[in-house]
């Protein structure tokens, strides 16, 4: 999906921080122009270098409204990424009426493939082996991370009558067994008016890549298209009371309605660093990514205010604007640029009840009123990304209040337009990405600006 901003652009509020930070005022009525010219003695810009590190978590959330993805792949520098998915199935109709003892003469699903991702032209076309096991038990409340799916969550023996392998274009139609066609077949007329009955009786299907018998480089992922992938089921109704016998009947189903949820996982733990030097890794999904400590940022902006001697002035911050450099690429290929690297990045907290090896990742709320949301800047060979709001809350906290919940993490942010025609933004969990930014002791590093006001 492109990645463009959309909405308005808002004002930025202005928040007088004392300098004596357990005296903090916070007043977001106050705007440009409302204060007294007499009353700001100066203005400035202030930068920081960013204390940044590189890190990883077990996990982060699994579910999203766009697309299957399916496959694995090793690059020299980030390691193997290999990601499964699942989702439901789905009714067309809310009615219907399968007769007494349907005669199944053939089922199939149909997977459409909408675009794939591969290091090398080379690996455009490879087969890879997939995989088609049916849910025992539904995943929209029990799979929220992408390492939730258990070996318990689905049956072992595959529903299709062999291995399928998927080529990476196009529509793939795969054979069906006919004990799994035989169990939509069964669902009551209640069932298939009531989703929830449904759901509970037919929960989904788990698609699985066969792992990769090399670590050479190479390999393909495949995104499969929510909503024009379909389970078809070709069988003979009879029905005496109706009078029918031995009609040739097709029943369909919908696969990946609505939602696919994406069980990945990302081999670049051992890239890790608590001192990056100077290059900064960033893979999406559960790959490693720039963190940030909340404590750091606070602690900084106090040592600043007592190295100035502002104990004394109330400090206004008007703008806060992290930005991250990256390093001149030789890639020729611009469209490989483009689809190698995310087009936007942005700061995210993790939700707090979410486990300490989980990331329940949440972009901080000023990104829906900021014209700075992280997107790639090509001339500069930079993101750029406004976290005024965060740093404005942040000082206003007491220290002890500030735990790792507040730590920023830098990952790839996307956005959806919800049912009220809202955009919402998130956390990218369907595209993979990668890019290695400059680190902190690199010349152009990661830094943090504040454009700020003093007065008495």
């Amino acid at each position: 999906m492109p990645f463009s901003k959309t909405l308005a652009a808002a004002a930025a509020a202005l928040i007088m921080i004392p300098a004596v930070t357990s005296c903090i005022e916070n007043d977001r009525t106050m705007g440009e122009g409302l204060l007294p010219e007499e009353s700001i003695l100066s203005v400035g810009i202030k930068t920081f270098d960013l204390k940044v590190t590189n890190r990883t978590s077990d996990s982060t959330q699994a579910a999203n409204n766009f697309s299957m993805l399916i496959g694995n792949m090793t690059d020299p520098v980030f390691g193997t990424m290999t990601s499964n998915a699942a989702s439901y199935i789905l009714p067309y109709s809310d009615s219907t009426d399968f007769g007494t003892d349907p005669v199944i003469t053939s089922a199939y699903i149909s997977l459409s493939v909408d675009s794939t991702y591969y290091l090398d032209n080379s690996q455009e076309g490879i087969h890879q082996r997939i995989k088609i096991y049916s849910l025992t038990e539904r995943i929209d409340t029990n799979a929220v991370f992408c390492s939730s799916l258990t070996p318990s969550m689905y049956d072992p023996e595959p529903i299709t009558t062999s291995d399928p392998v998927i080529y990476g274009k196009g529509e793939l139609r795969i054979e069906l067994k006919e004990e799994f066609a035989r169990r939509l077949l069964s669902v009551t007329p209640e069932e298939y008016a009531d989703t929830d009955l449904f759901l509970e009786k037919i929960p989904g299907v788990y698609i699985e890549a066969e792992p990769q018998i090399s670590t050479a480089p190479g390999g393909r992922l495949n995104y499969l298209d929510l909503g024009n992938s379909t389970i078809n089921i070709n069988y003979t109704l009879n029905d005496p009371d109706r009078g029918i016998s031995g009609l040739d009947t097709t029943e369909s189903f919908a696969f990946g309605y609505s939602a696919a949820f994406n069980f990945y996982t990302t081999g670049s733990s051992g890239l890790e660093s608590s001192d990056p030097g100077e290059k900064l890794y960033l893979e999406g999904l559960s790959g490693i990514k720039p963190h940030i400590e909340a404590a750091w940022i606070r602690e900084t902006m106090e040592h600043w205010i007592s190295e100035d001697g502002l104990e004394d002035k109330t400090v206004i911050i008007s703008r806060a604007e992290m930005v991250f450099p990256y390093p001149e690429s030789d890639e020729e290929d611009y469209d490989r640029f483009e689809k190698e690297h995310p087009l936007a990045i942005y700061a995210f907290t993790r939700t707090p009840w979410a486990a300490d090896s989980s990331l329940y990742l949440t972009p901080l709320p000023e990104v829906t009123a900021s014209t700075n949301i992280g997107s790639i800047n090509r001339s500069l060979r930079q993101y750029s990304l406004d976290i005024t709001a965060y740093l404005q809350k942040l000082m206003k906290l007491q220290p002890e209040e500030i735990d790792s919940s507040y730590d920023l993490w830098i990952a790839p942010i996307t956005y959806k337009t919800n049912l009220l025609g809202d955009i919402v933004y998130e956390f990218d969990n369907y595209n993979y990405n990668k890019i290695i930014l400059n680190g902190p002791a690199a010349e152009r590093r990661p830094t943090l600006t504040v454009t700020y006001g003093l007065m008495e």
